[in-house]
């Protein structure tokens, strides 16, 4: 692999000349994470109707569909402006984009409910200590980006993220649109319609796209992480 540019949290490297991985830091200090917030129901007991509700693994392959997600996201939002605020100009993207790893004590999900021969299936990422579950990748995805920026923290001493759950001002339908990746839930529209009966016919002002969309990383010294860990 050719390596095209590295920082203290990721590295992004070429397989090929088509494809590209964007490999995260393994330290533990560069997640939020914790390995106890993975699912601990993780056996298909059925309950007194013959009911199931447990989680598994994801398997590689929806594996593989969460981190190409996020690897384009990462692409277009993180490691392009860093590499223009750092004055290199970026290449052409690559025909496929790949997050090579979730960050430390990262794991994906699949919960199994309902009848246990042809059960609902919902994939969920675990982890975080600030977050219970991540939906989707574009749930997952300005948490990241904060985690790639170390993580800062507001006075409240909560997270300074932009994420739906961190933030809490911005419903996920906006965020996903604001990425080019709009799929409307029932959740959002729900949402959409309470705000317009407690704010009246225009509802809340509506939250800039490129405030959503921020990209900018502030330059750290993190030297000091990884001496400190080596």
């Amino acid at each position: 692999m050719t390596s095209l540019f590295k920082t203290s949290y990721y590295e992004a490297v070429y397989a090929t000349n088509k494809t590209m991985f964007i490999i995260l830091s393994t330290d533990r200090r560069a997640s939020d994470a914790d390995p106890d917030r993975a699912p601990t129901q993780r056996f298909p007991t059925r309950d007194e109707q013959g009911l199931v509700n447990y989680y598994e693994e994801a398997d590689a392959s929806m594996e593989r569909k969460w981190r190409e997600k996020l690897g384009i996201y990462l692409y277009n939002y993180v490691l392009k402006p860093e590499m223009e605020r750092r004055g290199i100009n970026p290449p052409p993207k690559p025909d496929k984009v790949y997050l090579a790893n979730f960050p430390a004590n990262y794991s994906l999900w699949v919960h199994k409910k309902g009848d246990p021969h042809d059960p609902r299936t919902d994939h969920y990422l675990y982890g975080s200590r600030w977050v219970a579950q991540f939906r989707s990748p574009m749930e997952f995805c300005l948490h990241l980006k904060w985690l790639l920026e170390g993580q800062p923290m507001k006075k409240s001493r909560r997270p300074d993220c932009q994420c739906r759950y961190c933030d809490g001002t911005i419903p996920q339908g906006e965020i996903s649109s604001a990425l080019g990746n709009y799929h409307p839930s029932r959740r959002d529209k729900d949402k959409k319609d309470k705000d317009k009966d407690r704010d009246g016919k225009h509802g809340r002002p509506k939250t800039s796209h490129n405030a959503i969309i921020s990209t900018s990383i502030p330059y750290k010294d993190y030297t000091k992480l990884h001496s400190a860990s080596a």
